[in-house]
């Protein structure tokens, strides 16, 4: 057989809150690591996305970290990286599991022969997941995570290197119009980059508005995006949309969930399971993935969502995602990346993720 799904962790309750450290004691070729972290749900309700019970997700070789993003961002990173992709089972029914997956690729796509992670390059890499179960269900008392290698087995191939995702910067943003400038780093290729402007039940755009690549001071401007919701609505005709099942309890008095897509105009219609129901939003809209939902009567609802921007982020893609030399070198130009801070200034974060290929 070419390829051997391995697994790394078998299925294990990791207790409340820590960090569980996997070392990587394979020696074949990864293309990518399937992360599942799973808890049993104790109320119909949400306080925050599922990945928040996530804070950090490493592939490290001693001081050296190789992959290193939060739950959010990875789950983000995924969406932008391979269109149509689920990463989250959808079931959000109090006694039920909910189901959230994570993934480190280290390819453009499962099982590039070009890009993949060569764990005998490396003295000790180990695989650190960092974690609180009770954050998006604060009333979760159980969990169970399990962890996946994706190995080229028979199959022999020469990667010449692998894609490495690091949050490189993270900021309280400033007052409205304020600027935040980012020195961005030159040793890699970039593929991509992710902007995560996060403020509870609001769009990124509310968060941070502009966005602005320079090089050398202004000498050249890859791009200057003025208004950063004119961008999205651009790139709507690029981006596919996420398109999520769920399964959802809010009964008539109410409920908030927290679903992926976070635009201002991200929807949900549903279905009543097993009797007449009328799903309908108690807000003016679902801003920020905030879905503030009630039901007529109290059977469970079979829904579809769907919308943009997963959990805050915005892309920037640097070339074309699949051709390793149309990537952004910013070798000696002194990239900079500057942001401002929309109307909702010093209430939200800012996160800057960078994609790179990381050559052997």
């Amino acid at each position: 057989m070419n390829y051997r799904h391995a697994l790394l962790l078998a299925p294990e309750d990791l207790g409340g809150s820590g960090t569980k450290v996997i070392d990587i004691d394979v020696r074949n070729p990864i293309s990518r690591i399937d992360i599942k972290f799973k808890t049993t749900k104790a109320s119909n309700g949400m306080s925050a996305g599922a990945p928040a019970n996530i804070s950090a997700i490493e592939l490290v070789d001693g001081s050296k970290v190789l992959h290193s993003l939060n739950g959010h961002e990875n789950q983000a990173l995924a969406y932008y990286s391979d269109p149509g992709v689920i990463m989250d089972h959808g079931q959000h029914v109090s006694t039920l599991s909910e189901v959230d997956e994570f993934r480190i690729s280290f390819g453009r796509h499962l099982w590039d022969e070009m890009l993949a992670f060569l764990p005998g390059n490396f003295i000790n890499p180990q695989l650190k997941i960092t974690f609180d179960e009770d954050v998006s269900d604060t009333s979760v008392s159980a969990n169970e995570c399990e962890v996946w290698a994706r190995i080229f087995d028979e199959k022999s191939v020469s990667p010449i290197g692998f894609l490495s995702a690091i949050e490189q910067y993270q900021y309280t943003c400033g007052a409205a119009n304020s600027y935040e400038n980012i020195s961005l780093p030159e040793d890699r290729e970039i593929r991509q980059i992710l902007v995560r402007a996060y403020q509870d039940g609001y769009e990124p755009w509310y968060q941070i508005k502009e966005a602005r690549l320079d090089e050398n001071t202004l000498d050249r401007i890859p791009f200057d995006f003025t208004d950063l919701e004119t961008y999205y609505r651009m790139m709507k005709s690029v981006w596919k949309a996420i398109v999520q099942q769920v399964v959802l309890a809010p009964g008539s008095g109410g409920q908030t969930y927290y679903l992926p897509m976070t635009d201002y105009n991200a929807s949900i219609a549903g279905v009543g399971m097993g009797g007449t129901e009328e799903l309908y939003m108690t807000a003016a809209a679902a801003r920020g993935g905030k879905f503030q939902l009630a039901c007529t009567t109290g059977v469970n609802i079979a829904a579809i969502a769907q919308g943009y921007l997963p959990w805050h982020c915005y892309q920037f893609p640097m070339g074309k995602l699949n051709d390793v030399d149309d990537w952004y070198n910013p070798a000696g130009k002194k990239p900079r990346l500057r942001l401002r801070a929309g109307t909702g200034g010093t209430s939200g974060t800012g996160e800057v993720v960078i994609e790179e290929l990381y050559r052997y």
